[in-house]
């Protein structure tokens, strides 16, 4: 029946009907009032929460989270009318008795309700001008999230539409629709309350999965499927309820409204169905500029090329219900899965067990993989605080196996499980040898603490994809190793770096992390150890401690100058909400005023998008011939050095740091990490591949750092990454990783990684590793804020300046006075003596009180002028945000004012002429 009244569907009367509602409508100002509340109240949600300036990001996410409670009240607003204002008015008995049917008068009805909608959107797409202006966002995302608004309005019109048919009260059916809209935001939370069951199965009519997909930048099928379904549902219940007035009294002995009931009933289970099935075929487009949520070639060219003879088996425990933090990363997961598993045939198999605590599939994850629930927060619990979550992988081919116990917020999905089925897929693995300057890497027992030390996530993350062993080059190596990866080498001996020498100049790759301030433990600086092992207060009994080598000396040899004694500082701070850092803790990005920030002809550093250090060194090439130096990583413009001992002060309980340095920018751009080759590796290397010669050349043209002549040879064969900070790699950044708060997604691990897989020659990941969403930044905001930065950098100078002449001044009049009394001849040399004591002890007290003044002074003078940049930063947000907010409704309201003048002129004209008839 239904397809049949579709069938006669008359367009031009469903045209002729909305263009009536829309003329009435947009001649009325109250409708533009909508509109310039909905565009307001937009604005708002998108530009006027804190949020919005800390996440320091180009995209619509604080909108996003609120837009379903934005049209809760919004939707009602502009449908109580559609059926309620037609009774009040008396005219609902005209529209029914016109010559169009049922379904073309609620499609008349629905569309021009549609159209004022759509109207407020486009009028909307201001917010997408103003991160423009800001900006540079993803203009695919943008599409993508404005589908989604406007698929989430229109399914929730036609929800309100049935409200205001219930009654004529316009209140009622605001009140009402508002209700009805809730059911499809909170059905699963309320329900929930009463029964878990009923609240997981009732999930699937919640709009904010659905709607998620549209904000992350993927337009699936089953989204707006969903969307359709509801709208097309609630249509056919308006219609039900205006042909109520043909329904006879009974039929087939049933009340005519049972047989409605059950009718509706059966179709929106059909529709529910049919949803569900849809949803599993996982057809969707990924709109976004970087394509991220749509599975890479890069992968589709390693299931490529897996043997059919040695299928890989994907072992997927999953809970079937998360907490709400967890919900896109299940989904996404298992769409990845989803897809991997079509495209992959019988070369991957893929079997997903959802798992819940104390089951069948939770014992044998726990005994077979050692594989345990996470307890995880669960704000919207009833009852419990936490929930035991399962969200792990086993990937197995023969004998191999890989275990992902736990997939977090953060983690790039994608890529674990591609290494996963690579590694597993081949037997055969390279291996690194890890050489340990004193960090205990590797987990082993603390007899200082008299416990197991935690085993490093860095050496973890190594073994996910290569054998990692420990080398000790106490003797010459001769372990069978593919590359080093060496620690704080400054903490060895001379011996042991001869050896790391002799190893790496044989044409063995290396990385060595240097660092002249290791957060972690300050006490391993090579400042602090100074030829020993660095603690001034040795045990008794003990051997004396092993004398250090000559770390720069060693560097040198290998292409690199590191001042041991230089720490890097930089003012770029893209992250609002970590203001308070010290500038040693430097940020690495392209807003750092420094284009070369990144070396984009170098693979391992090409993608990457932001980095931070944690005191960092800096490297310099040594200027041999024999050496080809190539930066990677570079500081910014407003930045500087300090010396060790200006910044750390010793003390009988370590190093503490020095809360106030002096900080002088210098103009210079600091090398934080390079990549040194020979001469004659790298010409060596020409004839390889025709790809690899490519990128090599184009790297050697740009930044590489080379003699005056290339004739010098040297026997032996040099290829060295050297980074000069270690706590780029410590525990915090792997949680930040996994975890990725506050949108916080630093490249350091990423950075490592790809330094590793340049080394060892294996790129297969590369790629797919740097594989993340652009960080778009709000640079007009960061722009106008390194100026304020800068000038305080200035301010800061001065008063350094002012204070340290006046004290110079005030020590030159206590020489001179001096001099004065030492200059009399008219008192005898004792008598000097003990005026010049006296004169001393009195002018060093006045000398004292006067340096405690002048750095107070000095001190507010430095606070005034952090406190002036923070009100001036404000007050460039506050600016921001009042012409993102109240500039966008102005046109709307300016159009509602004139329409309501010429109403008003054309009611007073109208009442004119009936005065001059009567008259």
């Amino acid at each position: 029946m239904g397809v049949e009244m579709a069938m006669k569907v008359n367009s031009k009367i469903v045209s002729a009907l909305a263009r009536r509602d829309l003329r009435m409508y947009f001649s009325n100002p109250s409708g533009y009032v909508f509109i310039t509340l909905f565009i307001f109240l937009s604005a708002a949600a998108a530009f006027w929460q804190d949020r919005f300036f800390l996440n320091n990001l180009a995209n619509l996410d604080q909108l996003n989270e609120l837009f379903p409670y934005l049209l809760l009240m919004f939707v009602p607003a502009l449908t109580m009318a559609v059926w309620s204002e037609e009774r009040k008015l008396g005219t609902d008995e005209l529209l029914l008795t016109l010559p169009a049917t049922d379904l073309e008068i609620v499609l008349g009805k629905y569309v021009a309700t549609v159209g004022v909608y759509t109207a407020s959107l486009l009028l909307s797409l201001s917010h997408v001008l103003v991160l423009v202006w800001l900006g540079n966002p993803d203009l695919g995302l943008m599409l993508s999230n404005y589908l989604g608004y406007w698929f989430l309005g229109t399914a929730l019109i036609a929800v309100g539409m049935l409200a205001s048919l219930l009654t004529a009260n316009l209140s009622v059916a605001f009140i009402l629709g508002a209700v009805l809209c809730a059911f499809l935001i909170f059905v699963d939370r309320v329900a929930g309350l009463f029964s878990e069951g009923l609240g997981r199965w009732l999930v699937s009519l919640v709009i904010f999965d659905h709607f998620q997909e549209f904000a992350k930048g993927v337009i699936s099928l089953s989204g707006v499927l969903y969307f359709t379904s509801i709208a097309g549902f609630a249509i056919y219940l308006n219609v039900l309820l205006i042909s109520r007035r043909h329904w006879p009294v009974t039929y087939d002995r049933f009340p005519m409204r049972i047989h409605h009931t059950v009718r509706a009933v059966a179709i929106g289970i059909a529709l529910m169905s049919i949803s569900v099935l849809i949803g599993r075929g996982n057809f969707r487009l990924d709109v976004t500029a970087e394509r991220l949520h749509s599975v890479s070639d890069a992968t589709r060219e390693l299931i490529r090329e897996l043997s059919d003879e040695r299928p890989v088996f994907i072992q997927a425990f999953i809970s079937p219900v998360v907490p709400e933090q967890f919900v896109q990363v299940r989904a996404n997961l298992l769409s990845l899965l989803e897809e991997i598993d079509a495209i992959a045939g019988s070369r991957v198999v893929v079997h997903v067990q959802d798992t819940q605590p104390f089951t069948d599939e939770a014992k044998s994850a726990r005994e077979q993989f050692g594989i345990m629930a996470r307890q995880v927060p669960n704000a919207g619990a009833a009852r419990s605080a936490f929930q035991d979550v399962f969200m792990a992988l086993v990937f197995t081919c023969g004998a191999e196996e890989q275990v992902i116990p736990f997939f977090d917020r953060g983690l790039p999905a994608e890529y674990e499980i591609a290494r996963s089925i690579r590694v597993v897929a081949r037997a055969e693995r390279k291996t690194i040898g890890l050489v340990d300057g004193g960090l205990n890497l590797f987990g082993r027992f603390n007899f200082e603490t008299g416990r197991p030390s935690p085993r490093w996530s860095v050496v973890s993350e190594l073994e996910k994809q290569y054998e990692v062993v420990e080398v000790d080059p106490i003797q010459a190596i001769t372990q069978d190793v593919d590359g080093l990866l060496v620690v704080l080498p400054s903490s060895l001996s001379q011996e042991k770096m001869d050896h790391l020498r002799d190893f790496v100049q044989q044409g063995n790759p290396a990385m060595f992390l240097v660092d002249p301030l290791p957060v972690l433990n300050p006490r391993l600086s090579p400042s602090e150890q100074q030829g020993t092992s660095g603690t001034p207060f040795a045990a008794r009994g003990q051997p004396p401690p092993e004398e250090k080598g000559d770390i720069e000396r060693f560097l040198a040899d290998l292409g690199f100058r590191w001042n041991k004694n230089s720490i890097v500082w930089d003012s770029y701070n893209p992250h609002p909400e970590l203001a308070h850092l010290p500038a040693e803790v430097v940020f690495l990005g392209e807003g750092n005023e420094n284009e070369a920030t990144f070396n984009n002809e170098h693979l391992a550093t090409a993608a990457l998008q932001e980095l931070v250090f944690l005191y960092p060194g800096y490297l310099e090439p040594v200027g041999s011939p024999d050496f080809m130096f190539e930066p990677l990583l570079k500081s910014g413009q407003m930045s500087g050095t300090l010396e060790y001992f200006s910044l750390v002060q010793p003390s009988l309980f370590g190093p503490q740091l020095n809360p106030s340095p002096r900080r002088i920018p210098d103009g210079a751009s600091y090398i934080l990490a390079g990549h040194v080759r020979s001469v004659s590796e790298t010409l060596g290397s020409v004839g390889k591949s025709e790809e690899k010669t490519t990128q090599e050349e184009g790297s050697d043209s740009k930044d590489l750092v080379e003699g005056d002549s290339l004739s010098g040879h040297q026997s032996s064969s040099v290829n060295v990454v050297v980074v000069a900070d270690l706590d780029f790699i410590g525990e915090q950044f792997f949680s930040i990783r996994a975890v990725a708060p506050g949108n916080m997604n630093f490249d350091n691990v990423t950075f490592f990684l790809n330094g590793m897989d340049t080394l060892m020659e294996d790129h297969s990941f590369i790629e797919l590793r740097s594989r993340r969403a652009k960080h778009r930044t709000l640079t007009r905001v960061e722009v106008q804020a390194s100026s304020f930065i800068e000038q305080r950098t200035v301010e800061e100078l001065e008063a350094e300046e002012e204070a340290e002449q006046a004290i110079k001044q005030a020590q030159h009049r206590l020489n001179e006075r001096v001099e004065a009394v030492e200059g009399r001849d008219d008192i005898d040399l004792q008598a000097k003596q003990i005026m010049v004591r006296n004169l001393q002890e009195v002018e060093n007290r006045r000398l004292t009180v006067l340096e405690a003044n002048i750095e107070t002074g000095k001190n507010a003078k430095i606070q005034a002028s952090r406190e002036n940049m923070e009100s001036q930063i404000q007050r460039i947000q506050s600016t921001i945000r009042t012409f993102a907010i109240l500039l966008p409704p102005v046109p709307v309201f300016a159009i509602g004012v004139w329409i309501f003048v010429k109403r008003q002129r054309r009611e007073r004209d109208g009442a004119a002429a009936a005065r001059r008839l009567r008259e």
